[in-house]
């Protein structure tokens, strides 16, 4: 019997991706006289044809802007709203690294975060994140595809599915897929834009399924350095048990969302209670954005003033270095972004025109105020 949607409706214009168990097939919808995508089974096998039709149906209830709409449906086939465009594996491959190339990756990533959380709300996971899965329009529409492995409120077809280089460690090992495998998708797709490499590459799946750490990505780079707030994040997200990895996609997204805006090239770090974060004496060599928590500065035989969430301690480093002048201990779990000189003219050239701008006026600023500001911490 023939495969293809019926010709009365569909007019078929050729093979356009085949694939192990369906092609895809360029075609025209008569009725509507609009280009569709029409996906189309490779066997007619009662097992094979459920699969099939289970995608059909996991696609076309997953109703969202960055997941492409399913139109129609058959027995053997079903079509799709048609994306012209690259894939994410393509404009990877086609454009060399740059800060450019980063920040439309995180902007990709931020959409695909958006499919995510709406299919986990509806507790289908994905399972197969992965380059060639990610489509970028032509007006950069972004649409997270191919949702046949799908795991649906915890039922699959298959627990061993996925793609090799890409798998979280769990699905290795053949176990049933949580949000956080999705998390790992994700992460693996930062990991690879930033040193161009899959997660543990070079290992074999048994050292991949068994508690092998990720390599840090600069050690695959040796011409460039890497954001560190981005290397942080793909990172944590790629821990190898999933309990320390972002409990959900919606927590991998504030972080990436937070980097893009405010800058990931100012490394986050928590710090416990107790924990010294300066000390009297030592170079200054960075400042410290509060985000979470609470500190007590301390010159001499003790406490001076307690600062808090969203001020900033040892900004005088960033003027004139020398030495700490006041420790600053942790009174809580404190959470911080560092600025450095060095992550501060980083971030500044990322910015255009802002750079020479802020520049300019921190110049004036060391002007008028070095003297007030060797007295601060």
């Amino acid at each position: 019997m023939s495969m293809l949607p019926p010709s009365d409706r569909y007019r078929d214009c050729g093979s356009f991706a085949k694939g192990g168990s369906a092609s895809v097939h360029l075609a025209l919808d008569l009725v509507l006289d609009r280009p569709v995508a029409a996906k189309v089974a490779s066997s007619d096998a009662p097992a094979d044809l459920a699969r099939f039709q289970r995608e059909a149906r996991i696609t076309a209830m997953l109703e969202h802007p960055n997941i492409v709409p399913v139109h129609d449906v058959g027995a053997t086939w079903f079509t799709m709203k048609r994306v012209q465009g690259v894939t994410l594996s393509q404009m990877m491959r086609q454009e060399p690294y740059s800060l450019e190339l980063l920040g439309r990756v995180v902007d990709t990533l931020l959409r695909v975060c958006d499919a995510l959380m709406f299919a986990h709300d509806r507790k289908v996971i994905h399972r197969d994140v992965k380059p060639e899965n990610i489509m970028i329009g032509s007006f950069g529409q972004v649409y997270l595809m191919d949702w046949g492995i799908a795991q649906v409120d915890g039922e699959t077809d298959s627990p061993f599915a996925g793609t090799n280089g890409w798998l979280a460690p769990e699905q290795e090992r053949g176990e049933r897929a949580e949000v956080t495998t999705d998390v790992w998708g994700v992460g693996a797709l930062l990991y690879a834009t930033l040193c161009g490499q899959k997660p543990n590459r070079g290992l074999n799946a048994e050292q991949r399924a068994h508690r092998e750490r990720v390599k840090p990505p600069h050690l695959f780079v040796s011409d460039r350095e890497l954001p560190p707030e981005l290397v942080r994040i793909a990172l944590k997200a790629l821990e190898i048990e999933p309990e320390r990895r972002y409990a959900s996609i919606a927590a991998l997204a504030t972080d990436l969302h937070a980097a893009r805006v405010n800058g990931w090239w100012f490394e986050q770090r928590v710090f416990p209670p107790d924990t010294e974060i300066l000390r009297a004496g030592d170079p200054a060599d960075a400042a410290y954005l509060i985000l979470e928590g609470t500190c007590e500065v301390r010159q001499g035989d003790g406490p001076i003033a307690e600062v808090g969430e969203g001020e900033i301690f040892g900004e005088a480093a960033l003027i004139d270095g020398g030495v700490r002048t006041a420790s600053v201990v942790a009174t809580s779990e404190v959470v911080v972004r560092v600025l450095s000189r060095r992550s501060l003219e980083a971030e500044l050239a990322r910015s255009g025109w802002v750079g020479p701008l802020v520049r300019g006026l921190a110049a004036r600023f060391h002007e008028l105020s070095i003297d007030s500001l060797k007295r601060r911490v």
